[in-house]
């Protein structure tokens, strides 16, 4: 799904995020990222892992269901694309992306270095 939806951004224009499976941001963190996605108007692609149906205190926690989902999907319709999973590096080293936003795990660092691609920390 995500590798189709990136063939149809043009190149270098797609900011790619993604965090892993250790990294955890807070529900509060998550929704500012989101929001600061959504103002920014460029193209993203934002991976979100599981799990993503519980209450896990300060873990993120994306409910498809809920208001705030429904309405980022919404309101950046062919724009940004939400998924639970993404094939790192083949999406590091597809032609639109040209960013990556990163908790620079060892393997997210090596794989887009490998590609070019920048990579800003989140610390």
């Amino acid at each position: 799904e995500c590798l189709d939806w990136l063939d149809t951004q043009e190149p270098d224009s797609v900011l790619y995020v993604a965090f892993g499976s250790i990294a955890k941001l807070s529900q509060e963190e998550f929704e500012e990222l989101a929001l600061g996605l959504e103002a920014s108007k460029v193209p993203f692609l934002l991976t979100v892992r599981p799990p993503q149906f519980v209450d896990e205190g300060d873990t993120t926690v994306l409910v498809k269901n809920s208001d705030f989902y429904k309405n980022l999907v919404e309101r950046t319709k062919g724009r940004g694309l939400v998924v639970s999973w993404a094939p790192q590096r083949e999406v590091l080293a597809h032609r639109a992306v040209a960013g990556f936003v990163s908790h620079c795990g060892w393997n997210s660092v090596l794989e887009s270095v490998s590609s070019g691609v920048p990579i800003i920390c989140w610390p």
